[in-house]
């Protein structure tokens, strides 16, 4: 049988490009209906309801407009956990990124040991994140927790970490920063790994060593990894839950409430749907609008 003249006319390469197609839509066809499924529709109903007063017995729902977001946005409990939530983010994001960078370089310079060095410096990214917020309690507990017994060799008081407002929320930081830390170490290792060589030689040629190297060359030509992992530290400070939901429920006196876990006790403490819906969209809007802020500023950086 004769094909059509136009495909004989087509390049060899874009007549396999064409008849690929189908095999690519078919394998990308199962992630594009688990997006479709779990996130972009929950996320078009959390946007619907957020305009709804939505009654969990049943019934109509009621259409308030922007009342509910007025009405989060007017709550001295949810202006302190969006304060609470920056905070935790100031806390968290600058040490994952310097103790992820600082991980990552020791990594990359351990020779024949750094596949042992990378996989036991990514072993936090792989331990149970509600586990973890266990232990860390135990650590912190008061008055016989780790830490406690620790300064109590040198004759301090115990200190009620996880009760006192001024230590509760950098207490639970800790656990984000030492989570973010692994995974900004895998990242920054990748994007070490695909530096090309010469320039190391180059730098080494011109007596450029040190902190010197690290901003001159290594920073600025691993700019993609870090916006990449900038993102990701933010993403994981913004949206913390499980920490803080098994470490303090939020205390003391909201203290460690974070935007997030408002959500869930507006939501399913005070049945208020509408209302965390509208409080889950806002948190949406400000991740996105960062992401494109620090996207455009570290894309300018080392130009």
């Amino acid at each position: 049988m004769r094909r059509p003249v136009d495909d004989l006319a087509r390049p060899p390469r874009a007549r396999r490009r064409r008849s690929g197609r189908p095999a690519l839509i078919l394998m990308t066809l199962p992630a594009a209906v688990a997006m479709t499924v779990f996130v972009a529709l929950p996320a078009l109903l959390s946007l619907i309801g957020s305009f709804f007063e939505i009654p969990l017995t049943g019934g109509a729902w009621r259409f308030v407009g922007f009342g509910n977001f007025t009405d989060v946005l007017s709550d001295p409990a949810v202006l302190q956990a969006i304060r609470n939530t920056a905070v935790y983010s100031a806390i968290t994001i600058v040490p994952s990124l310097v103790i992820g960078l600082s991980l990552a370089l020791l990594a990359n310079a351990a020779g024949r040991g750094r596949p042992f060095v990378r996989t036991v410096l990514f072993l936090p990214m792989t331990a149970n994140l509600v586990a973890m917020a266990v232990v860390f309690s135990w650590m912190f507990s008061y008055p016989g927790g780790f830490v406690n017994q620790v300064i109590g060799l040198v004759g301090a008081e115990p200190v009620n970490w996880l009760g006192d407002p001024a230590t509760a929320l950098p207490v639970v930081a800790l656990v984000g920063i030492w989570r973010t830390a692994s995974l900004t170490m895998v990242i920054f290792f990748a994007g070490l790994a695909a530096m090309p060589a010469a320039l190391d030689e180059a730098a080494r040629a011109e007596g450029i060593r040190g902190l010197r190297k690290l901003f001159l060359v290594t920073l600025p030509t691993i700019r993609p990894t870090v916006v990449f992992a900038t993102v990701l530290a933010i993403l994981s400070s913004a949206q913390v839950f499980d920490t803080i939901n098994v470490m303090t429920q939020g205390g003391p006196r909201g203290s460690t409430e974070t935007v997030l876990t408002m959500t869930w006790r507006i939501g399913f403490g005070y049945f208020d749907l509408g209302a965390a819906s509208a409080l889950a969209f806002l948190l949406l809007v400000v991740l996105v609008g960062i992401g494109i802020l620090q996207r455009r500023t570290l894309s300018g950086w080392g130009r």
